[in-house]
């Protein structure tokens, strides 16, 4: 439960240090003082937006932080989070700057809004004064009935379910329709890729070709002048002088020379290379001709293996150095579409597969849902004479949808119906019910959630407005039940018969200066009660009659 708030800056709150008690807490204030505020303050420590508005205007920052009680639920939050646990409290706070930017933090360690948010849902529960607005909304009722049920694992279960079966079953219907499309496609790729498979061609056969193509047709040219070359360099019949032999000759007129002059010396060991030089080039040469082969039929071959390569890249529309790389990413696009009637079969049984697991999570659900529903109507009948509901009966509607309209949260549509008088039809809330009586039966079914949603502490903001009198201490009676033994609520109320009912009592009231505005928030003592029920009960002249009233309905409760 909550045991301290400690505000500084925030709003036309200065500094504000608050302990709870567990029981029933009420804030009272005239309107305007800003009874708001403690619990937007509240909100801002449990991970609420934070605007820069909120700061006190001329500080720099506004803080809150609001101490806790845990229980076995925050445990077990912080423990997967490796947070620090702390046996005797945790501590939510929040820092927001004149700038807008906010930081958070769970036990001393950083933390985001949205940890705070996930955490506070394990602590406390509000409950709005326009909770009753909500009832009207479409999903508010299966909300609560699986709030109420503890259905919400159950109820997460059957959307996955839910949301694998639709997924599986559009890629199906996609299939299908596009299936046509597909088969053109694929006939046409296959016809492509045929095509491509026939010519066979291998990575590198395209360069291998070309450059084969290139000996073969110029052999003769390159057989007439390589053996031109090898008889410059070595000599045949019809020379007159080979290059090594020259460089011999030269070598032998110098080595009659008696002269060991290094120039000279240089020379020499020159022409001895280049004699060297010119016998390897010579038998170099030789092996190369004897690789030259004229042959007028070999080269017919690489021309029509050629044309057949160049034929099919100008049918693709590529160059034929693309063609193979084109040849393997058709395949690839081949191997994509060719989803066999298999492969369509066992995605079809996939997908009935899905159907009925959803199916079966969704019928279960639907029945812990009905014992749910039950349970919640008998539970908030029971308070409905404490409100003056006369022998109104409350009813939660179950209607089973058609297969085609199941979805996300199952298969049920989920009503709440009211029979205001014996006899007569029930209808839906907003059909039925004055608003008034919406307001009461909406506080009887937050009553009863709240009683069973195992959060220690409990915020009703003026959810008793539109009632009063004996109405109004009834209700009082029943948020102080919710308050017994180890159960805390905390009431915003303008009911002076519900404030009565408190085990602790906060006033709030507005100070203005000729400079400054605050907002003061103080614990009451029992005389101080006294005066403030008077205030509520008698407007603005409080009289004896009013306090001895005021002091009478503090002694009932008492």
């Amino acid at each position: 439960m909550l045991l301290h708030l400690s505000i500084h800056q925030f709003a036309l709150v200065d500094e504000l240090e608050l302990e709870f008690k567990p029981g029933m807490a009420v804030i009272t204030g005239e309107t305007g003082a800003g009874k708001s505020i403690l619990l937007d303050a509240l909100g801002i420590a449990l991970g609420q937006r934070a605007e820069a508005d909120s700061v006190r205007f001329g500080a720099n920052k506004a803080e809150v932080s609001a101490s806790f009680t845990p229980n076995d639920n925050a445990r077990s939050w912080l423990e997967q989070r490796d947070l620090p646990t702390d046996d005797d409290q945790i501590i939510l706070r929040r820092v927001v700057s004149s700038e807008g930017r906010s930081r958070g933090y769970i036990n001393g360690r950083p933390a985001s809004a949205n940890d705070l948010k996930d955490l506070a849902q394990c602590l406390i529960d509000v409950h709005s004064q326009h909770a009753h607005q909500r009832l009207l909304q479409k999903d508010t009722p299966r909300q609560l009935v699986d709030a109420f049920g503890n259905l919400q694992q159950d109820a997460r279960a059957v959307s996955q379910a839910f949301k694998h079966w639709q997924k599986n079953a559009q890629r199906l219907k996609t299939l299908s329709e596009e299936s046509s499309e597909i088969q053109a496609q694929r006939q046409l790729l296959s016809y492509q890729v045929e095509e491509l498979r026939e010519l066979n061609l291998s990575e590198n056969e395209l360069d291998e070709l070309e450059a084969e193509h290139k000996r073969l047709a110029n052999a003769e040219t390159m057989l007439l002048s390589g053996q031109q070359a090898l008889a410059s360099c070595l000599g045949n019949e019809s020379a007159e002088m080979a290059a090594t032999q020259l460089a011999y000759q030269a070598m032998n007129l110098l080595n009659q020379l008696d002269d060991n002059h290094p120039t000279l010396l240089e020379a020499k060991e020159l022409l001895q290379q280049a004699h060297i030089q010119l016998e390897e080039a010579g038998l170099s040469l030789q092996r190369y001709l004897e690789q030259v082969d004229i042959n007028p039929h070999r080269l017919q071959q690489v021309e029509s293996r050629l044309g057949e390569i160049f034929s099919v890249a100008r049918k693709h529309q590529i160059q034929p150095q693309r063609l193979y790389p084109y040849w393997q990413e058709q395949e690839d696009q081949l191997a994509q579409l060719n989803l066999s009637d298999d492969d369509l079969l066992e995605l079809e049984q996939e997908v009935e597969r899905l159907r009925e697991h959803f199916q079966q999570l969704a019928q279960k659900l639907s029945k812990k849902r009905q014992k749910a529903a039950a349970k919640l109507d008998k539970e908030v009948e029971a308070h409905f004479d404490s409100l003056a509901l006369g022998r109104a009966r409350f009813m939660t509607q179950l209607e089973a949808l058609e297969s085609q309209q199941a979805n996300q949260h199952g298969i049920d549509n989920i009503s709440f119906h009211v029979q205001t008088n014996p006899g007569m039809p029930s209808g839906p809330l907003a059909k039925v019910l004055s608003g008034g009586e919406l307001s009461r039966i909406s506080l009887a079914i937050q009553v009863v959630t709240a009683a069973t949603s195992q959060i220690p502490s409990l915020i009703f903001d003026e959810v008793d407005v539109g009632i009063g009198g004996g109405t109004a201490e009834r209700v009082g009676r029943l948020m102080r039940s919710l308050g017994k033994e180890d159960g805390q609520v905390m009431c915003v109320t303008h009911q002076p018969q519900v404030a009565a009912q408190a085990h602790q009592h906060f006033q709030v009231s507005k100070i203005s200066g000729d400079n400054s505005t605050h907002t003061q928030i103080r614990e009451l003592n029992n005389k101080q009660r006294s005066e403030e029920l008077a205030r509520m009960l008698g407007g603005v002249d409080i009289t004896q009659q009013t306090l001895a009233h005021a002091q009478e309905m503090l002694d009932l409760v008492q």
